[in-house]
């Protein structure tokens, strides 16, 4: 599900999302619910570097 979203993120400048999510079979909340969950996954992600990093030492 993220790769769809990824794409109607980066189509939303030349669309509407509301035809990308119909065109990609895709609930608008579905999208909605992954933008809101950006900043919870840069935070994983940097922990994850973050303990990876420390694992290497």
């Amino acid at each position: 599900m993220s790769e769809i979203c990824r794409f109607i993120h980066a189509e939303k400048a030349n669309y509407r999302i509301v035809l990308l999510c119909k065109v990609m079979e895709t609930a608008r909340s579905t999208y909605y619910a992954w933008v809101a969950g950006a900043g919870a996954r840069e935070a994983r992600r940097r922990a994850d570097e973050a303990l990876a990093h420390t694992r290497s030492r």
